[in-house]
């Protein structure tokens, strides 16, 4: 019996391999990747997410529009004052009256207008099946008063010998120009002018909320309505 050769690197033959059992190897996996992928993909948020814009009360958002406005101005007025202050002393006992006088030139604006910030729930309604719409205001006030510096002084001051300089008398006459011009915006006529102003300004806002009318009413100083039933058209 012969030996046979011993065999070498260049006589041994690969174990053949089958196609299928290679593409079942890594069939399983791929699917899985691809699956993973296509759920991260759909879980992810979309860039234009697809939304809905519900009106819930429209009644109350149309008084937080009007809040945010906070001051309706309507109207300012230019206000000159000449205010004349003497602070009278006694000197000598009492025997002798000594001034200290002040003569102050104010000039100064003042904004009338509605604060709209006073407004409740209930202050503006609309009816759907007519487009009228009605809001019941707070009374026109004085929002603002300022000295116009530039064209206010000092046009005289005279202190008489035994009397001593006021130091405050300036800034007291301050003080009174001020009353004054708040006194001129509470005007009958000026409040009555803020009041169609006013009207005509909330007709522009009503349009573009879509009313057809808009009655006005006026709440009085205590609340009460004074004036009922205005309409704008």
């Amino acid at each position: 019996m012969q030996d046979r050769p011993p065999e070498t690197s260049a006589t041994k033959t690969a174990p053949s391999r089958d196609p299928s059992s290679t593409i079942a190897r890594f069939a399983w996996p791929a699917a899985v990747v691809a699956i993973a992928a296509m759920g991260f993909g759909y879980l992810r948020e979309p860039r234009d997410p697809v939304s809905e814009v519900r009106v819930e009360h429209a009644g109350a958002t149309v008084v937080r529009e009007l809040r945010s406005l906070s001051r309706l101005e309507t109207s300012s007025m230019h206000v000159e004052k000449v205010i004349e202050l003497k602070d009278r002393q006694k000197r000598l006992h009492g025997l002798v009256d000594a001034d200290d006088a002040l003569l102050f030139v104010a000039a100064g604006e003042v904004v009338i207008g509605v604060d709209l910030s006073k407004l409740e729930e209930g202050d503006v309604k609309s009816d759907a099946a007519t487009g009228i719409a009605y809001v019941e205001l707070p009374a026109p006030e004085v929002l603002s008063t300022r000295f116009d510096e530039s064209r206010s002084y000092v046009h005289s001051r005279q202190t008489d010998v035994l009397a001593r300089r006021n130091e405050g008398l300036e800034g007291a006459a301050r003080r009174e120009a001020l009353a004054a011009f708040a006194a001129a915006g509470r005007d009958p006529r000026a409040l009555e002018a803020a009041k169609a102003q006013a009207e005509r300004q909330l007709r522009s806002l009503a349009r573009a909320w879509g009313a057809k009318e808009l009655v006005v009413t006026w709440k009085g100083p205590k609340g009460e309505v004074d004036v009922v039933g205005t309409t704008t058209k």
